[in-house]
């Protein structure tokens, strides 16, 4: 008697299941007010699209109503998949975005920018590229929704002017992922990656950061890049997302010296050696610019390395900003066209938001025309920061200049 049980029980499963098959092959006309719906929804947000949906009959742990939603941005390249079902007290659903290539030129970012973008960004283009995964599911066992997304995406270039400063990225990616069960959410820890960050004249490379997303602020936990032949770091940054206004501090290490000298206005000419120190950094305006403040620079106690000033009449005119006499910038020039240093010493005080002093400190020996003498130079310049270093921040008005 069980064995015909079990038998009866195979045939009627195994004509339920050809019955769902049979039904599925024949999907379900959807009325077209459905799709127009969803068109006008996107339609609100700026985003004209195409909407194609079938309907029909599947299995999921039991007997359901299943389709595909097909979305399609118009004369753009963002196609959306989206597969669903659901019946008894259970959904489910997998959305998926194929990678997809975009540009500032793609008409949907094109509206977005034009909404979202702040007033003091100007000159927006980049190129990349984004996918997207997400899926959601509610089950008789688990009858909350449970879902997870992830979108890795590329930029390969990108370039703006934030406020008077050009800012370049380049070989960025992250993979953002995010996972909940009914109400509650968890964002997994972002790491971050870019060959190249421009921020003005300094340049940045290999960039990695670790972010981790708190309840209301993010961490960054890590973060460092190549930077002057050198390595820049910082750790334990707390980030308020909604003022996106921080101070922060890096950490220099292992800088060359002769990189590091290429940002005194007017200093041409060579140097080795490696310096340590670190620089503050502050970004205000809710991330739509970037300050440099206080910062210093020395050489390793021990090791030295060698100055040999070759341009003597850009940098005796930066020096004239400290007032130094004309007869003490030829010396201070002559000394630093050879000079052997032991202690190189740089560093940078900020008086107001225009206004900063650059302290320059040297002791070697120099060589000239055979002659070698002891040499300790102390050089206090004050003046806008602009006028004491190559900072990039006269871009914008270079550019009025040049376009006139």
């Amino acid at each position: 008697m069980d064995g015909v049980k079990r038998a009866i029980r195979r045939i009627l499963a195994w004509f339920a299941a050809v019955v769902v098959v049979v039904a599925a092959a024949v999907p379900f006309a959807v009325p077209p007010v459905a799709t127009r719906l969803v068109e006008a929804k996107l339609a609100a947000y700026g985003l004209p699209a195409k909407a194609a949906m079938t309907l029909g009959y599947g299995w999921r742990g039991g007997p359901e109503l299943a389709g595909t939603l097909r979305l399609s941005l118009v004369d753009a390249p963002w196609r959306l998949i989206v597969d669903f079902g659901g019946g008894l007290g259970q959904y489910h659903a997998d959305a998926h975005l194929p990678e997809t290539d975009f540009t500032e030129a793609d008409p949907s970012l094109a509206r977005l920018l034009d909404l979202y973008r702040p007033l003091t960004i100007s000159n927006v283009a980049f190129s990349g590229s984004v996918s997207l995964d997400a899926s959601v599911e509610r089950t008789r066992q688990i009858p909350v929704p449970v879902w997870n997304v992830r979108a890795p995406i590329r930029i390969d270039a990108a370039q703006a002017v934030v406020g008077p400063m050009p800012v370049a990225l380049g070989g960025f990616a992250a993979e953002p992922k995010a996972s909940g069960l009914a109400g509650h959410v968890d964002v997994a820890p972002l790491f971050l990656r870019a060959q190249k960050v421009d921020v003005g004249s300094f340049s940045f490379t290999n960039l990695f950061a670790s972010v981790h997303a708190m309840e209301k602020a993010l961490l960054v936990t890590e973060a460092r890049a190549g930077f002057c032949g050198g390595t820049a770091s910082l750790y334990s940054l707390v980030l308020d997302p909604k003022s996106l206004n921080v101070g922060l501090t890096l950490f220099l290490d292992d800088i060359d010296a002769g990189a590091a000298l290429d940002h005194v206005k007017g200093f041409r000419g060579d140097a080795t050696g490696r310096l340590h120190g670190k620089v503050r950094l502050f970004v205000k305006e809710g991330g739509k610019s970037v300050r440099l403040g206080d910062a210093f620079l020395y050489s390793t106690p021990g090791e030295g390395g060698r100055l040999q000033l070759e341009n003597a009449t850009s940098f005796t005119d930066t020096l004239a900003l400290a007032g130094l006499d004309e007869a003490t910038r030829d010396n201070v020039a002559n000394a630093l066209a050879d000079l052997d240093y032991k202690v190189l010493k740089l560093d940078l005080r900020r008086a107001h938001d225009s206004s900063a002093a650059l302290g320059l400190g040297i002791q070697g020996t120099a060589t000239r025309d055979g002659t070698t003498v002891p040499v300790d130079i102390r050089v206090n310049l004050h003046g806008a920061i602009e006028q004491l270093l190559n900072t990039g921040l006269g871009y914008q008005q270079k550019l009025k200049g040049m376009m006139k």
